[in-house]
């Protein structure tokens, strides 16, 4: 008796998903560059934070329009849902909320 295997893989998941984790990772990732590099220099959390604003300045609106095209090409495929839509929006406005707190220096009026 011959043993039946079954073909279906498991299944991975796809850049609709992955994309805004990885964008929800940069902040601890940033975190944890602040603890390291203030080991040796005392202004290094600093560094780490304005340069984090400025990588936000690039990033930000790269991945609004990595959504988008996603976005896009899901509605086209019909596989839109609101639930992927509101996870991939998240971060974006994870990110938007720390840009203006780094650009205002945590609503410092200076």
């Amino acid at each position: 008796m011959k043993k039946v295997e079954s073909n279906a893989k498991p299944k991975k998941k796809d850049v609709n998903v992955l994309l805004p984790c990885w964008a929800l990772a940069y902040f601890p990732i940033m975190f944890l560059a602040g603890a390291l590099f203030s080991i040796g220099d005392p202004f290094g959390k600093f560094y780490v934070f304005v340069f984090s604003g400025m990588a936000l300045l690039v990033l930000t609106p790269a991945y609004a329009v990595i959504t988008s095209l996603l976005t896009i090409k899901r509605i086209k495929n019909g596989t839109n849902t609101i639930k992927i839509t509101l996870f991939q929006l998240c971060p974006l406005i994870v990110y938007i909320f720390w840009l203006v707190t780094v650009l205002t220096f945590g609503g410092s009026p200076a």
